[in-house]
């Protein structure tokens, strides 16, 4: 017996590749019926067929960039036609990399709005009554950035930082309901993202980093194994934290 059923919807977004599709994967495969979401039609119509129970996975386009004022209706539309969520993973999000000297006002309203304001905004969306039930348990992928920032991802590490703190915020709020709310702080993830890295930063860069994780990279299984207990009522009395997954970096 798995971790859900059939009956509880969850909400995922950036479903199409890494570590939102594994969640996806691993949530279909204990039980749950998964609504995905992703900018590339295509990609989810993959990621369905080849999921363990493709009868549970649903796919929902969307591009979140330049969308959030649609989100509420966008999140109403997909009840309406699928049923009260009871879980949000929000895995949605682009890595970019940056420096103090380059950076515009447009790129950085750009990156808040899909790192930051989007998974806000869609939490306020899916926290609506009609929306979801209540007990319901929301887990937003943040990054180890979030928590120790380093050069070349001052808007990244920034925006993932206001995330954690808003998860934090979101979860007092929405605790007279029964709601939670956590985040995840991956490291090096083995994901296409941080293939981009390998070949903007080179292979010696990645070898000096890869280095320092004592088990190894991680693998997406790896985040999507903890956010499907999170999205659980096995982690009833878990919210308002920051998890972070790390292989023991030095």
């Amino acid at each position: 017996m798995g971790l859900f059923d059939k009956e509880q919807v969850i909400l995922v977004t950036g479903a199409s590749s890494g570590i939102g599709r594994a969640c996806a994967n691993e949530l279909v495969r204990e039980g749950a019926t998964v609504v995905a979401s992703g900018r590339d039609a295509r990609k989810l119509e993959d990621a369905r067929t080849s999921s363990s129970y493709p009868e549970r996975w649903h796919c929902a386009p969307l591009d979140l960039a330049g969308n959030i004022d649609r989100l509420a209706d966008w999140v109403r539309e997909q009840r309406q036609k699928y049923g009260k969520f009871h879980g949000l993973l929000h895995a949605a999000g682009e890595l970019v990399f940056d420096s103090l000297e380059g950076l515009t006002p447009d790129q950085a309203r750009k990156h808040f709005e899909l790192n930051f304001l989007a998974p806000v905004f869609m939490a306020q969306a899916f926290a609506r009554k009609e929306n979801c039930h209540d007990n319901s348990s929301m887990v937003f992928l943040a990054s180890i950035s979030g928590e120790h920032p380093e050069k070349g991802l001052l808007l990244y590490g920034s925006a993932k930082a206001a995330l954690i703190a808003a998860v934090k915020a979101m979860s007092q709020e929405l605790s007279i309901r029964g709601l939670r709310a956590n985040c995840l702080s991956p490291a090096m993830i083995d994901t296409p993202m941080l293939e981009g890295m390998r070949v903007r930063l080179g292979d010696d860069y990645m070898r000096r980093e890869i280095a320092r994780y004592p088990l190894g990279l991680g693998k997406p299984g790896d985040v999507a194994n903890l956010a499907c207990f999170l999205l659980s009522q096995k982690a009833s009395w878990i919210t308002g934290q920051n998890f972070t997954l790390d292989g023991g970096e030095i």
